[in-house]
């Protein structure tokens, strides 16, 4: 019973991996094909449209960074 919940539980992650993994290259591929101008202000939207997330985010980036050269140092 719990061999066959992992085995489904395996299949159901292997499927969103490779559904992401196709998402992701479609994504790649239109981003390719704009130019700087257009992806800053996709960008710029976005960071206004999401500005938790974007604030969310530098927040943990600095955080991580700050981790990291501390324990170099």
């Amino acid at each position: 019973m719990a061999q066959h919940m992992f085995s489904s539980l395996g299949e159901t992650a292997d499927r969103k991996l490779h559904a992401l993994a196709n998402t992701s290259r479609e994504q790649f591929e239109k981003i390719k094909k704009k130019n700087l101008e257009d992806l800053y202000r996709d960008t710029k939207g976005w960071v206004r449209r999401n500005q938790g997330k974007t604030l969310l985010g530098a927040v943990t980036t600095g955080v991580v960074i700050g981790l990291f050269l501390r324990r170099r140092g």
